[in-house]
């Protein structure tokens, strides 16, 4: 089944606040009326969608749907339309149009595979662009299904099989035939390490599953996925599966992991997909020039302006020349009390809890740095076409949300302004992050990040993958530990009735306190905020957030220069 978007994740929202049920029950192939739908709340929706979404469907349209796709499919027309100048060509013309037996012989990288290539090119040895995962499987595991189920994954979706040549100095792709791919799991072969008799056989497993996700990809010779089995005992092992970003994103690796589900259960399930990665890159490039390149950029400079400055906290230490990625992490955990009453602020203002938890974070980061204009980026799926959502590979853009706190508004104030921001960015991703930087950033520098240094992204509870005889699989998404892409990164997930936040920061900035302290002082923010959100932002104490020493002084702080 289809995951969920941004505007699925909306509606969904909006159906469980409106139907007096949870976003639990309303799933793609949920009926309105079935939960309980009637014609006056139609109109409800169909106002709400105006309200928040910007865009008008008729009440009848959405009657006639249905369900939550085949609304979100008229919601997704009505912004197609609504942006008409940057809208996409019609499916007959677009991504599922082009074919393999159309292809050139040199098919070419998409937008995001390019920029991938050329970072792994400037440093070979770098790990920055590993996606591990680790699933746990519980039970009586069948190695030899497993690795069946693997090699059938492989050769269903082309890009875990292609490597990336570039004798003339201009990257292609290369797409092995099935089943010919050495080294994608060692074919036909799984590697499988028995630790049952270790010391400590979890240790050992975690020690070996970090060991494969800081793999160092060769682009060239292999395909940009490798998988390794750790047995723990006998009814409990690790599938530790790592991929190049080149091939992957987190939507990505859900339906690889569904579907390796649905193989390992039934060998003959399912057929190869109508659509590869090369078929989009391709389109991608065919259409994103001319008038519609010109609308995006256009749309974008409107938004930043010329040279937009990227937001610049204070630091610990002095921003080196160059920059080594080195970075670390730091958690907490928001409690179900507060993200209870968090969720239910949200409900109120009629916007979704990733919109509340970006607010709170924008809010923090004004008080800190003191600067009233405030640009993050934060992580979009890219797959605005229905034919995209179930395609394997690298289609997530990184998008600014930009929000000014001018005239220090109340939280709700701040709020709006995030709402709107976000819904106009997500309307407009089709832009790829380094496109835009290419058209606005007149000057780039490598020790500087253009745009935005600071990041954010919000991940739904994540739903565990099903293997028939098994009892219990769990993925972990937790990712390297020791690089960072940004000055930092948080991350908010939905765990349970809480929401986890890691921070990832750069240690050539920051000690490990700042980040820690800067954790504690959002979550208070957020209490702050939902609790007095008349209250003008940058007058909540948490707000003014300040690094402090071990002796509770001010600790020195460092600016760009």
């Amino acid at each position: 089944m289809t995951a969920m978007g941004f505007v699925e994740e909306e509606l969904a929202q909006m159906w469980a606040e409106l139907l007096h049920t949870t976003t639990a029950d309303v799933t793609l192939d949920a009926d309105w009326r079935a939960l309980g739908g009637r014609a006056p709340a139609v109109q409800l929706l169909a106002d709400r969608i105006d309200d928040e979404l910007g865009v008008h469907v008729e009440p009848e349209a959405l009657a006639v749907a249905a369900t939550l796709e085949g609304m979100a499919k008229l919601v997704r027309d009505a912004m197609a339309a609504r942006t008409a100048a940057v809208r996409v060509a019609p499916v007959a013309t677009g991504p599922a149009a082009t074919r393999a037996e159309d292809r050139p012989k040199r098919p070419v990288l998409s937008f995001a595979q390019q920029r991938l290539w050329f970072m792994q090119q400037i440093d070979p040895d770098t790990t920055l662009y590993n996606v591990p995962t680790v699933l746990r499987m519980r039970g009586a595991l069948d190695r030899d299904r497993l690795r069946r189920a693997l090699r059938a994954l492989v050769a269903r979706h082309e890009v875990l099989r292609t490597t990336y040549e570039a004798p003339s100095g201009i990257p292609h792709q290369v797409v092995a035939e099935p089943y010919a791919a050495a080294g994608a799991f060692d074919l036909p072969y799984l590697p499988y390490t028995d630790l049952s008799g270790a010391a400590d056989p979890s240790a050992e497993a975690a020690r070996l599953a970090a060991e494969e996700g800081r793999w160092v990809f060769d682009l060239a010779a292999a395909p940009p996925v490798r998988a390794r089995l750790l047995g723990v005992a006998a009814d409990d092992h690790l599938l530790v599966v790592t991929f190049h970003h080149i091939a992957i994103d987190g939507w990505s690796v859900e339906i690889f992991f569904r579907e390796l589900g649905l193989l390992y259960g039934d060998e003959g399930a399912g057929t190869v997909p109508a659509l590869h990665y090369a078929d989009f890159a391709a389109w991608q490039r065919e259409w994103l020039q001319g008038d519609v390149l010109e609308a995006l950029t256009t749309h974008w400079r409107a938004v930043l302006g010329e040279d937009p400055q990227a937001l610049a906290v204070p630091t610990d230490r002095p921003r080196p020349r160059g920059r080594s990625f080195r970075g670390a992490v730091v958690t907490r955990e928001l409690g179900p009390e507060l993200t209870a009453r968090i969720r239910r602020f949200g409900r109120s203002e009629r916007v979704t809890l990733n919109m509340t938890l970006l607010a709170g974070f924008q809010a923090l980061l004004a008080g800190w740095s003191g600067a009233e204009d405030i640009t993050v980026g934060t992580p979009v799926s890219g797959r605005t076409r229905p034919e995209l959502q179930e395609l394997v590979g690298c289609l997530i853009n990184m998008v600014p949300v930009r929000v000014r706190v001018d005239g220090n508004p109340d939280f709700r104030g701040l709020l709006a302004r995030t709402r709107t921001a976000l819904i106009d960015a997500s309307a407009h991703q089709d832009l790829p992050f380094d496109k835009l930087v290419e058209a606005l950033v007149s000057r780039r520098s490598r020790d500087f990040l253009p745009v935005f240094r600071v990041m954010f992204s919000f991940l739904k509870e994540q739903s565990e993958p099903v293997f028939p005889g098994l009892d219990h699989c769990a993925l972990d998404l937790t990712g390297p530990q020791d690089t960072a892409k940004y000055d930092l990164s948080l991350y908010a997930q939905e765990s349970g009735a809480g929401v986890a936040l890691t921070l990832e920061y750069d240690t050539d900035l920051f000690g490990p306190d700042t980040p820690a302290e800067l954790l504690a002082a959002y979550e208070q923010a957020l209490d702050d905020a939902t609790t007095f959100p008349g209250t003008p932002v940058l007058e909540l104490d948490a707000v003014r957030f300040r690094a402090s020493g071990s002796d509770g002084s001010e600790r020195n702080t460092h600016r760009d220069r």
